[in-house]
């Protein structure tokens, strides 16, 4: 057999367990120093996100130097309007229902009642008549239940 030739020397069998060793030793190390690697990037993409959100607080804070910005705030917010306008709100909190759209007929209708004579009566009873409103009013009502 070939593994029987085969010979290690002291030298030899010393560094293979130097290296089992320092494997074993600096692999933990190895480790931690590419997890804070990680941990720093991920710092890192926070520290980004929060200046950008720094420089919109700033481009926010700009805005309100604007008087403009300032009135169209107002206005918005607040309701505010200025002299001389007129401000409409419109509340919709009750929900519209739809209508169904009758079609109109096509055929002429007769009213029941015949409004032009009842107010050529009116005019000459208001203008002729000596009766009290009282005695109109129950003449009306009676004639009604005829």
């Amino acid at each position: 057999m070939w593994l029987g030739s085969f010979r290690i020397s002291g030298v030899t069998l010393l560094v293979v367990i130097l290296t089992i060793m320092g494997v074993g030793v600096l692999g933990p190390q190895i480790n931690i120093l590419v997890q804070q690697r990680r941990d720093v990037a991920d710092l890192a993409e926070q520290v980004r996100q929060k200046q950008l959100a720094i420089e919109d607080v700033e481009k926010q804070r700009a805005r309100w130097d604007d008087p403009a910005y300032v009135r169209a705030q107002a206005r918005e917010r607040l309701f505010l309007v200025m002299p001389g306008d007129i401000s409409f709100i419109v509340i919709s909190d009750v929900p519209i229902a739809e209508k169904s759209l009758d079609k109109p007929s096509t055929t002429v209708q007769s009213t029941k009642s015949d409004w032009m004579r009842g107010i050529f009566n009116s005019v000459m009873v208001a203008g002729l008549s000596t009766a009290t409103p009282a005695q109109l009013d129950a003449a009306t009502k009676a004639a009604g239940t005829q």
